[in-house]
């Protein structure tokens, strides 16, 4: 008998578009509000049920993809249309379209807008967007990030911060006249801020000249867990008990002769992921020197640190003496120029690490390497003092020696250097890679 042929499955009935418009409008408004823009805005051809339907969808996310060749009419348009609550709004704006953002905010602030993304693409210059006092209106904001070429002007009496406002971000913003104690009163009067990121902002005089002699302030934020400061110039800040925090970075090396280094640090002794410039200006002493916590939360710690001068490799080693759970270990090592000024043997680094351990390492990068001594003994340093190092990552700087025979040099060097632990293995990357097999460590 031949076989009878395999049965098919009988496929679902597919819902007619009656019965999707018979569901409750607060519903299909919901489903609406979950949609990208793109999305939404589409189903306006879906019947006439639908039409307008993404107008009054509440929590609407009005975001543009950065570097989108988008009109800013049409997001003007789009965000006029919306008669409901708006969740975000993202845009990136170009220079000629900044002053669009005046009449958004007002909008925005209107209809509870929660997170305000605007980037003011290639402001420089005269191509600064002054930004309207009315962005202090937006009290509904949960998140703020404002970056590319804008200032903010003084907030009105009594609006200086935002009462909901988790995470703040200013990259290349600046504050005229009010300067830094705009500033302040921006971070202080945000209860509920969480993350902070400061950027390369600026700060003007009032006859709009930009002003490097800053006086101190303070970063007053309880509840932060994440703090993030980068910024060739020192800009004045001081701050206070941070009982929440976890992540910190702060890489300026601009510091006033005189500075309090490890005072300011001693405000992370609860971090657990710490990334640090080590002031190069301060090249004369020892900025650690007087380093009292101990971070016993830190499992990660990033240095950018020089290791030419002899003060500057000293503080790097008390800081990593204070961090006796340290797991992780990326330095990167900043150029210093072609001399070295002081030659660090590894006998005087073990000696000032007497009584020290690096009992829980287990992985090492060391970026932008030379292969100057004073590498090569911080190196041999580590691998002597790390019994549990499961993975040391050499990344030479791009002018490094691509060949084989070169790069043969340098591993036949570091193979030669006495290892605490047995299982560490080596991996170099850089041209042509080299992968060391961890069975055969150092091999």
């Amino acid at each position: 008998m031949e076989a009878s042929p395999p049965r098919r499955k009988s496929r679902p009935p597919l819902l007619s578009a009656s019965i999707v418009d018979s569901l409750p409008p607060e519903i299909l408004e919901k489903i609406v509000s979950h949609l990208p823009l793109r999305d939404a805005v589409r189903t306006s051809a879906i019947s006439r049920a639908w039409r307008r339907l993404w107008e009054s969808a509440p929590g609407l996310a009005l975001e543009w993809d950065w570097g989108a060749d988008t009109d800013p009419a049409v997001a003007g348009a789009v965000l006029a249309r919306c008669s409901a609550p708006v969740r975000s709004f993202c845009f990136d704006l170009l220079v000629e379209s900044f002053w669009r953002a005046d009449d958004w905010i007002p909008l925005l602030a209107a209809k509870g807008a929660q997170i305000l993304k605007l980037n003011f693409s290639g402001g420089a210059g005269i191509d600064i967007h002054y930004m309207d006092a009315s962005i202090f209106s937006c009290r509904g904001l949960t998140c703020l990030h404002l970056s590319g070429g804008c200032e903010i002007s003084a907030a009105p009496s009594g609006l200086a911060g935002f009462p909901k406002l988790t995470c703040l971000s200013l990259r290349k913003v600046g504050f005229p006249d009010n300067g830094v104690r705009g500033l302040e009163a921006l971070i202080a009067e945000s209860p509920l801020l969480e993350v902070l990121r400061l950027g390369e902002l600026w700060f003007t005089q009032d006859g709009g000249e930009y002003d490097h002699a800053f006086e101190q302030w303070t970063i007053q934020a309880p509840n932060l867990r994440i703090l993030s400061i980068t910024s060739y110039y020192y800009y004045g800040w001081q701050i206070e008990e941070l009982p929440s925090i976890e992540e910190v970075e702060i890489t300026s090396s601009d510091y006033p002769t005189g500075y309090d280094f490890a005072k300011l640090i001693t405000r992370f002794a609860r971090v657990k992921d710490l990334c640090l410039e080590m002031p190069c200006k301060l090249r004369e002493v020892n900025v650690l020197e007087g380093l009292s916590c101990s971070f016993e939360d830190l499992k990660k710690l990033t240095l950018q640190t020089k290791l030419n001068i002899l003060p500057t490799i000293l503080s790097t080693l008390h800081l990593l003496k204070n961090a006796p759970y340290l797991e992780t270990l990326h330095v990167e090592i900043m150029s210093g120029g072609n001399t070295q000024e002081a030659e660090v043997s590894v006998d005087l680094l073990n000696a000032h690490w007497i009584g020290s351990s690096f009992a829980n390492l287990r992985t090492v990068i060391m970026d932008s390497i030379r292969c100057r001594p004073n590498e090569m003994h911080f190196i041999e340093f580590i691998l002597f003092n790390a019994p549990r190092l499961r993975e040391l990552r050499v990344l030479p700087i791009p002018s490094f020696p691509r060949s084989i025979k070169a790069n043969g040099r340098f591993l036949r060097e570091i193979a030669k250097y006495r290892k605490a632990s047995p299982q560490a293995r080596l991996v170099v990357t850089c041209h042509p890679v080299f992968i060391m097999h961890p069975t055969s460590p150092f091999a």
